[in-house]
């Protein structure tokens, strides 16, 4: 494997070189899995929630099954997503039936459920071979009242208290990320501050995801960044967590071999490209997860990607390439095509704002 992609931004789960296997044969790595909908965090964009439908469950038949179909199809990782993963009462022994099917299980939580020690003590138990995500905007109590409910300085402290609880269980903060919805609320110094924090004080990455014209975001349209925004805290990003690499991510903070080796269930039961494309391709309540797959394996795989002819047209010379396509679900909310070129990315677009 080329010694440049070990260096490079975007891995998150442990095992690089099998995620890169995976997606050069063209196979699943990774499931994610919505859960359930219900958080504490009370984030105001999130994609996935409504305020109708904040107790819903992805029933735990369809959980199984599609742990059944991950052992079939040979997958190595579950991505457990929400809401908050860790509110579901049974998530432990889900977590554990997916380690008897050597299964490496990532949850990505809002973190304040891991103030609880006894939570702190299981999750770090379950992703022995995988990572856990938090999720901190910021560390500054008056952005973060504007980006969620509740109260902000208790929540900030909750997760800080949960990461130093993954850490002093024997978390290895390589295996740890903190998420950031990025926003124009938090860009500058504060995106700055956040990400320098959690890399100088604990060790752990950030994982920049942008905000999409999805779920609750539809409300806060003001608050997208323009690309300049975007440039700036994805330099921060690339200077503090990946000082070794010249390789960069345009804009979501995952690279092509992420992206391009997971599937999502949503917590209606359709399989999608990822959680944070909502357009589904099949049902697991119609059809097994591995046949649903296999039908659609070009849409939800992004095969067509993997050849650089077929990358979008500013894609192509591109020397983040080898790592990089630009950001798929930015490319379906603002051009209506996942094929299409990612309008955020900073290394090609025009320095214009995306907010209308």
């Amino acid at each position: 494997m080329n010694t440049e992609i070990d260096k490079s931004s975007g891995f998150f789960h442990p095992d690089h070189s099998e995620e890169v296997e995976y997606f050069e044969a063209g196979m699943v790595y990774c499931i994610q899995i919505e859960s359930n909908l219900r958080c504490e965090q009370g984030c105001r964009y999130c994609y996935a929630a409504s305020d109708y439908e904040v107790m819903k469950e992805l029933p735990r038949d369809d959980i199984i099954n599609i742990l059944d179909s991950a052992l079939r199809m040979e997958v190595r990782a579950i991505d457990w997503l929400g809401g908050d993963p860790l509110l579901r009462k049974d998530w432990y022994e889900l977590m554990k039936y997916a380690l008897e099917k050597n299964l490496n299980n990532n949850i990505w939580t809002s973190g304040i459920p891991l103030q609880d020690r006894g939570v702190a003590q299981k999750s770090v138990e379950v992703t022995e071979n995988g990572f856990i995500s938090v999720h901190l905007d910021t560390l500054d109590v008056d952005r973060y009242r504007k980006l969620h409910t509740g109260d902000p300085a208790k929540k900030i402290d909750s997760i800080i208290k949960g990461v130093g609880n993954v850490l002093e269980l024997g978390k290895n903060p390589e295996n740890m990320i903190n998420c950031i919805t990025f926003n124009n609320v938090v860009a500058g110094d504060d995106v700055k501050k956040t990400i320098e924090h959690f890399y100088k004080e604990f060790g752990i990455r950030t994982c920049l995801t942008q905000m999409c014209k999805a779920g609750l975001a539809k409300e806060h349209l003001d608050w997208v960044p323009d690309i300049q925004e975007v440039k700036s805290a994805c330099k921060v990003r690339d200077n503090s967590n990946y000082p070794g690499s010249n390789l960069s991510i345009c804009s979501m903070d995952t690279n092509k071999f992420y992206c391009g080796g997971i599937v999502c269930v949503t917590i209606d039961g359709d399989v999608t490209p990822c959680s944070v494309i909502r357009e589904g391709f099949g049902n697991i309540r119609s059809a097994p997860l591995e046949e649903i797959v296999e039908r659609h394996k070009n849409e939800l795989l992004m095969m067509p990607l993997r050849e650089v002819e077929n990358l979008p047209e500013k894609c192509k010379p591109c020397e983040n390439n080898s790592i990089c396509w630009g950001c798929r679900a930015m490319a379906f909310y603002e051009k209506g095509d996942a094929l299409a070129e990612d309008p955020y990315c900073w290394m090609h677009a025009n320095n214009m704002s995306l907010k209308n």
